[in-house]
């Protein structure tokens, strides 16, 4: 059985395109990716709770309540929550999530048609979704604390050479200004000059790193130094029969590829501790 608080897929689902997964030449939509691989497990049998709230966990005894009502009992478990976007913790932004504050292109850009919109962050994600948000927006400024971008060279040059993409270098948000309804104002600061300017905008999109979904397990795992869930190369975590994949766990890197590849071997290794 999968449970999902969503409809399947996790980031995957809300990736606008996704151009470097095995059996792809041209790059797909995730929401696609994310459909096939539902559907795929659907065929093989798996019994899907989508859409469910998972009301409490007990990992010791295996056990889910899904929305208040439907409890469920496994014999083994693998935790997949994923990660979510890393918010930067600036005066504004928890209060104007969803008021001009966002952390998904693919969810947002299109109320942007014809707008100005700020991203913040210089990595891939920050400056792949730029390119994206200008699909709608007719200008994109991207403000990144470091004077060069940390993104691939490839994501750098055609973001480059994008005419809607504007760069503010060696700057950082000091606070999403709002009129009570919406952002319409970023306060940044020159980092070189210490100085205090302020951006005007339609909106802000957050593209600041990841962090782990660990709000249904408070300190019930042994976790890394950087939080996620520590695992061995078997995918066993710190809880007997518990095991972990994709994001939530320690890895090296993230990706759709190296999750798919978590899975695959914690499924083999519960499948065979299990005897069948």
């Amino acid at each position: 059985m999968v449970v999902d608080a969503g409809l399947g897929g996790g980031n995957l689902a809300v990736t606008h395109q996704v151009s470097n997964f095995p059996g792809f030449p041209k790059p797909q939509p995730g929401f696609m990716l994310a459909h096939y691989m539902v559907e795929q497990a659907k065929e093989a049998g798996v019994i899907m709770r989508l859409a469910a709230e998972v009301s409490d966990v007990d990992l010791e005894h295996k056990s889910l309540v899904l929305d208040g009502l439907e409890t469920v009992s496994a014999k083994k478990l693998i935790v997949a929550t994923g990660s979510s976007p890393r918010p930067i913790g600036v005066k504004g932004e928890k209060e104007y999530k969803g008021r001009g504050v966002s952390y998904c292109a693919t969810c947002d850009a299109k109320y942007y048609e014809g707008k100005h919109v700020i991203v913040i962050g210089g990595g891939n994600s920050a400056v792949e979704e730029a390119q994206f948000i200008t699909k709608f927006a007719a200008k994109v400024t991207i403000v990144h604390q470091f004077a060069e971008l940390q993104a691939n060279k490839a994501a750098q040059q055609a973001a480059r050479e994008n005419p809607k993409i504007e760069f503010l270098l060696s700057h950082e948000p000091r606070e999403f200004l709002h009129d009570g309804k919406t952002v319409h104002r970023v306060l940044v600061e020159d980092l070189v000059h210490h100085e205090l300017r302020e951006l005007e905008c339609d909106g802000v999109f957050v593209f600041a790193g990841m962090q782990p979904n660990l709000e249904l397990f408070p300190g019930r795992f042994e976790l890394d130094r950087w939080g996620y869930l520590k695992v061995d190369e078997e995918m066993h975590t710190s809880i007997p029969d518990v095991f972990a994949a994709g994001d939530i766990a320690t890895k090296r890197f993230r990706q759709m590829t190296t999750a798919v590849a978590d899975g695959t071997v914690a499924a083999i290794v519960a499948s065979r501790e299990l005897g069948s």
